[in-house]
């Protein structure tokens, strides 16, 4: 049977809400709780409640799938779903939001409730989550708004606080309607993430600003609450009742009677119920990493000893129980603290996937397909049982994947002879250049162009961009890479000898295409993307008078795969020296729909490719980079299918192989790129290693510490677009 818990409460919201229905004749109601800390445990309508719960992320997931997947994580036995709302997804440009699509925020918090389930909600404004710039918005690094650039991130700088003070001033009143108190579903509010980890830096008066706000739109009766490693928790969060302090932490890093002592130390007594926030059933990646693969068997250990915690009262969310795709130019990055002598810095992007290794898959499968190991999902979904004495939900089909199969890529151009169709005119004028905020741009690629001597390359060449790119560059000549360049180097590179040139030719053109990745997402400072420095010589000289053009692609429809209206498409020249779109077509039959309307999902396999952006029907799916993997294949999500023709548009930016194809299979691959077999032995030591560490210091982590350890580790104007 299904557990009583699990039920009771919106069974009895039901049977009031069809009462009042009945004598008022309204068409919606909403009947109010109360959600309050009392003797060390939630208190929930006036009785003890434990919370088991998983992030899911809407911006993650196309809204088809959002009830399929909180169908998959509430069969395990979830009763709560906690969730971000990243700032920059909502507030694209100062003072313009977007509400709708995949943003719309509201709708997936309305289908929670409606699934019988209650939210911690995440409102920032940093969240971390390995998303571009930690969720803060592209723009406050561009000096075309109050402090850009220069502002005191994540502190009580005016200039910072300004931009917040707008954002919450909007985002707020609209979540006020979704608190428990009101008859929704948020119980609980978190303000800002792991702010233990800006160390020296941390801001009580900031923090205690956010509150203010808060209680201002929420009011006093919800939860508001801050989340830090144990370590860092009074660096984090504010003592006594000013805000409830609770604590995150993976699979055996902690003794729990430590973890959970460090959060009531900060808490007053009795109002310190046991939380872990962000339990990590697996790990963020970077591209060039292998993937990550933890233990089951810890995980599913360490997670019975929470629920065991404190006679059975302990709660517990999983970060993550889904965790969805990196669409477009939304994936963040890190920097770790070793690099090339020289470059100051290792920046590690994140791969496009955010399966996370989680129970849950990125295309809703049970377990690991793509990555191997036990099923998690079985393993949590027994632990629950086993914990809660009842059956929880049933769990829904496996979904279709489907292997489309091999997809030739007929069509090709080169980006070069794009340009005048992706930005019309002679691009931005810009005497010297800058980062691409400052053109307006908030991510994808920007390209640099100026006219240098031709008799400078003649012998050999120097070309020195002051500052490492941000985040990876390929250098032109009329039209051919002659270079490239890498963040994680030196911001200097030779140019090889180029005597091509005619006895009459005065100046050629000079082209840096800068790829931006992904923005740090440590949320500790700025991280801008293009070139970092005005000053850009070639052989000591300044070069001046550049044409900038911001390349965000938001329309694949401008790219000129055909000369003109009814002429022959161009037909592929592979490989391709230069940065190059390709495009190819494959058929999805509509008999192969769901009962729902949807087609089946497939995977996008291209281990010959390098480097480069992936378009389905013109949607940004996200980067691709199997010469660097683990990730070999993209996730190719149903709803995202047309009847009929869909289109694939690559964007290669390195290196394309000799047979310009690519093929949708049923199997995601996260192995390379090693071969699979290589891969699979070192999965199979590495559980062996892990299940020794049972109980143990974890296998890895994102923090700039330890677990167990008690320390942690104006320049010349320019014609710009303007924001």
């Amino acid at each position: 049977m299904l557990c009583a818990s699990w039920v009771t409460h919106f069974a009895m919201n039901i049977v009031v809400l069809v009462l009042v229905l009945i004598a008022t004749g309204l068409s919606t109601v909403h009947t109010q709780g109360t959600f309050t800390l009392e003797n060390d445990r939630f208190v929930r309508d006036g009785k003890p409640t434990q919370l088991i719960s998983g992030s899911v992320h809407y911006h993650r997931i196309p809204v088809p799938y959002w009830r399929d997947r909180l169908l998959r994580v509430r069969s395990m036995g979830l009763n709560t779903i906690e969730l971000y709302i990243p700032w920059n997804y909502h507030e694209r440009y100062p003072g313009e939001y977007t509400w709708d699509g995949m943003a719309d925020v509201f709708s997936f918090i309305e289908l929670i409730q409606e699934l019988e389930m209650v939210v911690l909600l995440r409102v920032g404004p940093y969240i971390c989550a390995e998303w571009d710039f930690g969720g803060l918005p592209w723009w406050l690094g561009s000096s075309q708004v109050v402090g850009g650039g220069k502002m005191h991130l994540r502190s009580s700088d005016p200039d910072y606080l300004e931009h917040v003070n707008r954002w919450f001033d909007v985002l707020l009143p609209k979540v006020a309607p979704y608190l428990y108190q009101r008859g929704g579903p948020v119980v609980m509010v978190q303000l800002e993430n792991e702010y233990g980890f800006i160390g020296d830096a941390h801001d009580k008066q900031y923090m205690r600003h956010l509150v203010k706000l808060a209680r201002k739109a929420l009011g006093d009766d919800i939860v508001l609450f801050t989340t830090d490693p144990p370590p860092v928790v009074e660096k984090g969060s504010l003592p006594d009742d000013e805000i409830f302090s609770v604590v995150d932490f993976g699979p055996g890093w902690y003794n729990l009677s430590d973890a959970f002592g460090a959060q009531s130390k900060y808490n007053p007594p009795g109002k310190s119920p046991a939380l872990c926030s962000e339990f990590y059933p697996g790990w963020l990646v970077h591209w060039g990493e292998k993937m990550a693969n933890t233990s089951a068997q810890v995980l599913t250990d360490s997670f019975s000893e929470i629920l065991a915690y404190n006679q059975g009262s302990g709660s517990v969310n999983f970060y993550m129980a889904h965790g969805g795709t990196n669409f477009g130019w939304t994936a963040g990055a890190g920097i770790a603290l070793y690099a090339e002598e020289g470059a100051g810095e290792s920046y590690q992007a994140h791969i496009t996937s955010y399966d996370y290794d989680c129970m849950v898959s990125e295309a809703g499968q049970y377990g690991q397909p793509g990555i191997g190991g036990p099923n998690k999902y079985e393993m949590i979904r027994d632990a629950v049982k086993k914990h809660m004495g009842c059956e929880p939900p049933a769990s829904p089909p496996p979904p279709t994947i489907k292997a489309y199969g091999q997809v030739d890529l007929q069509e090709s151009v080169p980006l070069l002879e794009a340009l005048p169709q992706l930005w019309p005119g002679d691009g931005i004028v810009s005497r010297r250049p800058l980062p691409m905020e400052e053109y307006g741009q908030g991510g994808g690629l920007i390209l640099y162009r100026v006219k240098v001597k031709a008799e400078a390359l003649q012998n050999g060449a120097e070309l020195d961009v002051s500052s490492p790119v941000h985040d990876y560059a390929r250098i032109m000549v009329d039209g051919k890479v002659v270079a490239s360049l890498d963040r994680n180097k030196k911001a200097k590179v030779s140019l090889p000898v180029l005597d091509t040139f005619s006895s009459d030719q005065d100046l050629v053109t000079l082209d840096i295409l800068v790829e931006g990745i992904g923005r740090d997402n440590s949320g500790s400072k700025f991280d801008l993307k293009g070139l970092m420095s005005q000053d850009v010589y070639l052989n000591g000289d300044l070069l001046e008078d550049w044409r900038v053009f911001p390349l965000e692609l938001k329309d694949t429809a401008l790219i000129p795969f055909q000369t003109q209206a009814g002429s022959a498409p161009k037909a592929v020249s592979s490989p391709s020296p230069t940065p190059t779109f390709y495009r190819g077509t494959f058929n999805a039959d509509t008999s192969l729909k769901s009962k729902d309307g949807i087609l089946p999902d497939s995977f996008l396999a291209m281990p010959a490719w390098s480097k480069g952006v992936l378009f389905l029907n013109g949607f940004n799916l996200g980067w691709y980079w199997p010469s660097a993997g683990p990730q070999m294949t993209m996730y190719i999500p149903g709803p995202m299918l047309q009847d009929g023709q869909n289109e694939l548009i690559l964007f290669e930016v390195e290196a394309s192989p000799k047979e310009a194809s690519v093929t949708l299979v049923e199997t995601p691959d996260f192995y390379g790129p090693k071969s699979k077999q290589q891969q699979q032995q070192q999965q199979q030591h590495d559980a062996m290693a892990q299940e020794e560490m049972h109980g143990k210091v974890a296998w890895s982590s994102r923090k700039p510490w330890k677990p167990m350890q008690d320390t942690l580790p104006n320049s010349d104007q320019q014609q710009m677009v303007q924001l």
